[in-house]
């Protein structure tokens, strides 16, 4: 299995699965599908049952006049969705379109933080490069070849369609298409279930005693990154994680401990389970 290097918050690298090019391709001809469908609905609202196309701007009576005008802006402002799709969705369900959802992969951050406004709009913004380069240089035949001779060739070029983002997926380090690449993101796979080991909370005794107060340092994003990094490893065995993520803690809570790395860090969360119940 393919593995991406996830450098968390707490400087401490996990290997995760990319999602890979087939889920990822599968993924975005979903999406295209649930936007022809889209559009095909919109376009048949507004053409066939709202005539839209019918003697549209050629009225010479003023009501109807701006009637026309008034369904084209509605028309326009209900392409909007389309066009911005991917950006409102992975906005909307972090990280996720529809299409990833039913492959189930996500949009995250190298840094191990969640996704954001800036980093989804810039992966939408790199989509014409990434995706859509193809396409769009057919624009630049009609000058040369003429119109005709241009516009047979969209076809072709359109096969081009996503030539730069599956080009650069294979080839980078952490299969990263341009619009990753500048917006420091990846997209990794998912499980479909999510175990309850990897919440941060955990059951607590009534006479559990804490033992490093230092815990209230950390965030409590610092403490699901740690706990999902411990229990990846944990599960793993690997060790020389497990040994970083301990050497890191004990830096930022600025203690030594003597407990073994594996005890040291499940104390580290119970101790902060333990004081952030107690707020």
């Amino acid at each position: 299995m393919e593995t991406v290097s996830i450098k968390t918050p707490l400087n401490v690298n996990v290997e995760m699965a990319h999602a890979g090019v087939g889920r990822r391709l599968l993924a975005f001809l979903l999406d295209l599908l649930f936007i022809f469908i889209y559009l095909w609905l919109i376009n048949k609202i507004f053409f066939q049952w709202l005539g839209l196309d019918q003697g549209v701007f050629s009225s010479t009576d003023i009501p109807e006049y701006d009637l026309d005008v008034f369904l084209q802006v509605i028309y326009l402002i209900f392409l909007l969705p389309a066009i911005f799709y991917s950006f409102l969705t992975e906005y909307l369900f972090n990280g996720q379109t529809f299409g990833k959802m039913i492959c189930g992969i996500r949009v995250v951050k190298l840094s191990g933080y969640r996704a954001g406004f800036s980093e989804y709009f810039t992966r939408w913004v790199f989509r014409l490069i990434d995706f859509w380069t193809g396409s769009f240089m057919v624009l630049f035949f009609i000058p040369i070849f003429g119109e005709n001779i241009a516009l047979s060739m969209a076809g072709l070029m359109t096969m081009g369609t996503g030539f730069v983002a599956f080009f650069l997926i294979l080839r980078t380090k952490n299969s990263q298409r341009l619009g990753d690449i500048v917006a420091g993101t990846t997209v990794l796979k998912i499980k479909e279930k999510q175990s309850i080991d990897i919440t941060i909370l955990e059951e607590l005794q009534e006479a559990y005693i804490p033992r490093y107060q230092q815990v209230m340092k950390l965030s409590d994003n610092d403490a699901r990154i740690i706990k999902d990094t411990f229990m990846l490893a944990k599960k793993g065995r690997d060790y020389k994680t497990m040994k970083r993520l301990r050497e890191r803690l004990e830096k930022v809570m600025d203690i030594q401990s003597d407990q073994s790395d594996i005890e040291f860090i499940d104390t580290v969360m119970k101790d902060f389970n333990y004081y952030t119940q107690k707020l």
